[in-house]
């Protein structure tokens, strides 16, 4: 790989993609203005009313900050799509369009179950009943089962992307490492629809006052996703290397 190679990947921070858009098009200002929306959504809040609620602010902070990480994430995913592939095809139109919605119907449940959590962990409630007032142990495998139904249409529908795209390699003309790396994003959709219904699954099998526990699953989407990942970067950096060479 020459120099003028080298730093156009650089740039573009992909090892393995040529990237196909160009330019920011009208679907991809759609959706940014989505996303946008949808951290306004998350990040309005009251104005505080007295010193003590301005100093309590911070766990807002904390909850704001979870909730961002994973719009960020699935933004980064979107935007990554559209700069390798630059589909715009009736189906791709559909299956963005319905990410857009499902992101704007979660934004409100993301910062509750955020806010719910943080609260939790630092203290805020002082008495079980104030707990259960926000929300009771009768309720979580419901909204357990919101949220991981919420996870797993995101992902998969973002795995529905990527096999569209894999589906038209010959006409987007990806090459075997391309084509590796867009399989590895339809494996790790899939694997993030397995492991959400084994997390509704376990809140509802699970007797009540244990079923909080069910959302401990997601401990295992990093090491699955680190699996899934490196094998399938070994196999792009075989298939991306010249012949008797390895990838640097």
């Amino acid at each position: 790989m020459d120099t003028e190679q080298k730093n156009r990947r650089s740039l573009r921070g992909e090892r393995y993609f040529r990237w196909r858009g160009r330019d920011v098009t009208r679907l991809e200002n759609l959706s940014d203005i989505v996303f946008a929306l949808s951290l306004t959504l998350i990040v309005a809040s009251a104005v505080p009313a007295t010193f003590r609620e301005l100093a309590s602010l911070w766990r807002e902070a904390i909850a704001i900050a979870f909730s961002f990480a994973l719009i960020l994430l699935i933004w980064s995913k979107h935007h990554a799509f559209f700069r390798r592939y630059d589909l715009e095809d009736g189906l791709t139109v559909l299956i963005n369009s319905t990410i857009l919605f499902l992101i704007m119907i979660f934004a409100y449940p993301l910062k509750f179950m955020a806010t719910f959590l943080v609260n939790f962990f630092t203290g805020y409630f002082q008495t079980p009943g104030q707990i259960e007032s926000t929300l009771s142990l009768a309720d979580v495998p419901y909204m357990l089962a919101v949220y991981a139904a919420g996870y797993a249409l995101v992902f998969g529908l973002f795995a529905l992307l990527y096999a569209h795209a894999l589906r038209r390699s010959d006409v987007l003309e990806l090459s075997e490492a391309e084509r590796i790396m867009t399989r590895l994003e339809v494996d790790q959709g899939l694997a993030a629809i397995g492991v959400s219904v084994a997390a509704i699954l376990l809140g509802f099998l699970l007797p009540v006052g244990w079923s909080t526990m069910a959302g401990g699953v997601y401990f295992v989407i990093g090491p699955i996703m680190g699996w899934l990942s490196s094998r399938a970067r070994k196999r792009a950096n075989a298939a991306h290397a010249p012949e008797g060479g390895t990838v640097s």
